[in-house]
């Protein structure tokens, strides 16, 4: 015969806080969860694929090559308003406008339009001629000659009448010349400023800043002002925004979950198979009410010989509050009991119970398998949640409370009955919690190499010994074995939600 191993007693009455509530545990699932598809839909979202696409871009050659050339034909801009503003200051400039806007200038443009200087350069022309000299010497000898010979002819008389008129222009010319306006206006038209400003008025630094003034009050400059201005302001909307999400307490939060083990526990499982129960009804589809081999070798329930209550083909089930319960009655029925040598044998019942099994639509090899589990107690029902295989080695029990509500039983149990040997065992139990006073969640972890069980996400047993390798489907049950007379019946095994994961 093979021996049995008890593995470690976990005795933790000074520890009982270290178990934490269930429903903490839940609402902390819940916001991971929550927390995990809220990461999901943001690396899936259209804001963060604009961030990304903003990222690329402000990254990007083509950003960099348009970001210098606006900064280059702002600059070109900039300098041609900063050297306008440098000629404009300049001695020569300032001069020369100031000169251009003096009344002397004003005064000497617009007698440069009068009669009077149309005149007296008409007159200053005939008097420089040399004909007009010539003449009146000629005419003034001619009248002297006549006077000595005292010769009053005809063209003597002409010859007066020219001199005379010689002289009235002479007489004319120098009455304007001693005028204060042609003084003034030949004054500065011979004068150093004046000069000055006539040969500054034909220069390339003059035309130069013309030219530059007439660009900068053009519209084409106002319009390469105002391109730059778009540019740069879709620039710096741009990287408002960028900048904006990227300091976002949702982007931060983004980047510290990411790339973190936050989440490795929702990655690493796969939901295989689940029932929460909220139907209220059995699903068929994924439940069976009865044993396996009864069903397949007589299609009914049966119990086995050391069975007080009889597990009842689905009657013991029942739905309150989105749970299912397996409850254990005390009442008569007539079932089937598995006796050898004889077989399944007819026998009167005093009690009844239940049990639900995946035997039919899940299975599964290695993996995580977990529920959130109830009992209401009462002596002497047996309270079980475990897996078991075709041959019914191996099997292992998750949750198994039979002696009393503060003593949870955990087992595998390997091995072949074929030749009448007792299975290979490894149990453990678990002390002091009161499993009776709330909903707590059972989790069972099967490698290879290691078995781990878990209440509320604490580890109450594990080994690395008697590891079962065929698969195995779930079996939730209430049984009685020992003596009882029925006083705390009725009493159930309440079953919130059950979910099977493989590691991916």
């Amino acid at each position: 015969m093979a021996n049995i191993t008890f593995g470690s007693k976990y005795f933790i009455f000074s520890k009982f806080s270290s178990i934490p509530k269930t429903s903490k545990i839940e609402q902390e699932r819940a916001n991971l969860i929550q927390e995990f598809n809220e990461l999901n839909e943001f690396i899936k979202s259209e804001e963060l694929k604009e961030f990304n696409s903003l990222e690329s871009y402000l990254n990007s050659s083509e950003y960099k090559k348009l970001s210098t050339s606006t900064q280059s034909q702002k600059k070109t801009e900039q300098t041609e308003v900063k050297k306008y503003e440098t000629q404009k200051k300049s001695k020569k400039i300032k001069s020369y406008f100031k000169f251009k806007e003096s009344q002397k200038l004003k005064d000497y443009n617009l007698f440069s339009e009068s009669k009077d200087l149309a005149r007296f350069n008409e007159l200053k022309e005939t008097v420089s001629s040399s004909d007009f000299s010539s003449n009146k010497n000629r005419l003034e000898n001619e009248l002297k000659k006549a006077d000595k010979k005292e010769n009053k002819t005809e063209d003597l008389n002409k010859n007066k009448q020219e001199l005379d008129n010689i002289y009235k222009i002479e007489k004319e010319f120098k009455q304007l010349s001693k005028s204060s306006q042609i003084k003034s206006f030949f004054k500065l038209q011979n004068s150093r400023k004046f000069k000055d400003f006539q040969t500054f008025e034909k220069s390339k630094e003059l035309a130069d800043y013309l030219n530059l003034e007439k660009y900068l009050a053009s519209e084409e400059h106002k319009e390469t002002l105002k391109s730059i201005e778009e540019k740069e302001k879709d620039e710096a909307d741009k990287k408002k925004k960028f900048q904006d999400f990227k300091n976002s307490k949702k982007f931060k939060w983004y980047l510290s979950v990411k790339d973190s083990n936050k989440f490795d526990i929702i990655k690493k499982w796969e939901v295989v198979f689940e029932d929460d129960f909220t139907s209220g009804e059995l699903d068929t589809e994924k439940w069976m009410t009865r044993y396996l081999w009864g069903d397949k070798l007589i299609n009914d329930a049966y119990a086995l010989e050391t069975d007080k209550a009889f597990p009842t083909d689905g009657n013991n089930v029942e739905f309150s509050n989105n749970s299912l319960k397996i409850v254990t009655r005390k009442e008569q029925t007539e079932g089937k009991v598995w006796k050898q040598p004889f077989g399944f044998v007819p026998q009167q019942f005093d009690y009844t119970t239940g049990l639900i099994s995946t035997a039919k639509s899940h299975r599964q090899k290695y993996g995580k398998v977990e529920a959130k589990i109830k009992v209401n107690y009462a002596k002497p029902v047996n309270y079980n949640f475990w897996m078991a295989s075709e041959k019914n080695l191996p099997h292992v029990d998750i949750l198994k409370l039979n002696k009393k509500k503060t003593k949870v039983e955990l087992a595998s149990h390997t091995g072949d009955l074929t030749n009448e040997s007792r299975p290979n065992t490894i149990k453990s139990e678990f002390t002091g919690l009161d499993v009776a006073q709330d909903y707590f969640i059972y989790t069972f972890i099967w490698t290879p190499d290691k078995l781990i069980w878990k209440i509320n996400e604490v580890i109450v047993n594990e080994q690395k010994k008697n590891i079962p390798q065929d698969e195995m489907y779930l079996v939730f049950s209430s049984s009685m074995t020992g003596k009882a007379d029925g006083s705390g019946l009725p009493a159930s095994l309440e079953i919130d939600w059950v979910r099977c994961y493989k590691e991916v």
